[in-house]
């Protein structure tokens, strides 16, 4: 029988007197009890082996298949040639334990005693401050090559409402890609009445106001939203109104409220300010609405919508002319609190940067087509020197502008009159 060799455990370290046999086999550590493998006898007598012993690698380095016949150290090997030692040095020949580590818990104890401190006082501090400051400007040229708009869109179907005039109101729901920005929209598509040959009408898009230009806002079916689209429809245009990635669900009260900002924020902001939308209805109008002229597709919008279709001017070349009532001009001057709130910022990461970003102001450079201003000089939510403002410097920059203004009418109702029928001259021209 060959001599008992040492071998080392490769996980603990342990070192064992093992009698290989003349295959290959396997020994059980008895430090760890990981299973080792032992190569074949050789032949050779009196062999001590350096290496390690492991699962996976033979003794000496050598590589070897799964043995099975089990071996086992020789202080627990029958029939071992070795003669019997000394009681005191039957203990010393034995395997030695395997050393064991400090436990775990102990370094998990004593680094939650140190560092937790030190996470309370800076490092939550560290993280608040990452997620204020995370927020990168994000062009919005950068958000529409991001959002490709869906391949197919819904038929019209069947008329939801028929006004007396003969006007026609669809109701068409979206439902592309589930995450993709502007691929879950809702739009009511109002068509005047008759027949229309290709190519006839001309197209207006209006999106809804009201928002803050922090969060969009969502359309359902049958909404009443006449006043502000029936008009141009009755004057023979095609009117699309489209709704806003990130909207508010309707009801929702003052302490829900941050919550459900925190998620529509991000929509809204991947969305860029709702100018993905606008894209994307656009697209619908060239490929669904073969009454339209694609030559003549305008937008139009008040307040924060007149923002928008100022942006959609800015970044959708298809757009033939642009109105904006009562917009929002320049949102930093606007909403400077809010982008220095240190609340605001971290429920809103890159807030400051977003209004930079989707500020009018800021993109009059790349405005391509006309632009109709209208103001009430007694507006009470944005002031009518921002118009002035905004009007002086797309002229300073040679673009084509129109300013019509009325005295009277405050910020909504100079819209509806006689802002509306004003524009709709306008457009015809």
């Amino acid at each position: 029988m060959p001599d008992p060799i040492i071998v080392r455990c490769s996980k603990c370290q342990q070192r064992m007197k093992v009698t290989p046999l003349a295959t290959e086999s396997q020994v059980k550590c008895v430090g760890c009890g990981a299973v080792l493998r032992i190569a074949a006898a050789k032949g050779s007598t009196g062999q001590t082996l350096g290496g390690q012993a492991s699962g996976g690698q033979g003794l000496g380095g050598q590589s070897v298949a799964p043995a099975t016949v089990p071996a086992t150290p020789t202080s627990h090997f029958a029939p071992s040639p070795a003669p019997q030692p000394r009681p005191h040095a039957a203990a010393a020949s034995a395997p030695k334990a395997a050393k064991k580590g400090i436990p775990k818990w102990v370094f998990l104890v004593v680094g939650t005693l140190v560092l937790l401190p030190l996470v309370c006082c800076g490092g939550i501090g560290l993280i608040v401050s990452m997620r204020v400051n995370s927020g990168k400007p994000v062009p919005i040229a950068v958000s529409l090559r991001a959002a490709v708009p869906p391949h197919q869109f819904p038929q019209l179907g069947t008329p939801e409402k028929t006004y007396p005039s003969g006007v026609k109101r669809y109701f068409v729901r979206v439902q592309s890609h589930p995450t993709l920005p502007g691929h879950q929209m809702q739009m009511q598509v109002f068509v005047p009445a008759g027949e229309h040959a290709a190519h006839s009408l001309p197209c207006v898009l209006v999106a809804p106001a009201g928002t803050p230009m922090i969060h969009g806002a969502g359309l359902q079916e049958h909404e009443e939203y006449d006043a502000e689209t029936l008009p141009y429809a009755n004057a023979g245009f095609v009117v699309v109104h489209y709704s806003l990635d990130g909207a508010i669900p309707e009801g929702t009260d003052d302490e829900s409220m941050p919550g459900i900002i925190g998620k529509a924020y991000p929509a809204f902001k991947a969305s860029g300010a709702g100018v993905v939308n606008g894209r994307n209805a656009v697209e619908f109008v060239t490929k669904n609405l073969a009454m339209v002229d694609p030559q003549q597709i305008n937008c139009a919008g008040h307040s924060s919508a007149g923002s928008l279709s100022l942006l959609l001017a800015a970044h959708e070349p298809r757009i033939h002319r642009c109105v904006a009532y009562a917009a929002a001009y320049d949102l930093e001057a606007r909403m400077g609190d809010m982008a220095s709130n240190f609340a605001m910022r971290t429920l809103m990461p890159g807030i400051k940067e977003f209004i930079t970003e989707t500020s009018p102001m800021n993109h009059i450079d790349t405005i391509g087509c006309p632009v109709l201003i209208f103001h009430a000089r007694d507006d009470s939510n944005v002031p009518f020197s921002d118009a002035e403002t905004f009007v002086a410097r797309m002229k300073a920059a040679n673009k084509d502008v129109t300013f019509e203004t009325t005295p009277t009418g405050d910020h909504y109702d100079s819209m509806i009159d006689p802002g509306i029928p004003t524009a709709i001259e306008w457009l015809k021209k």
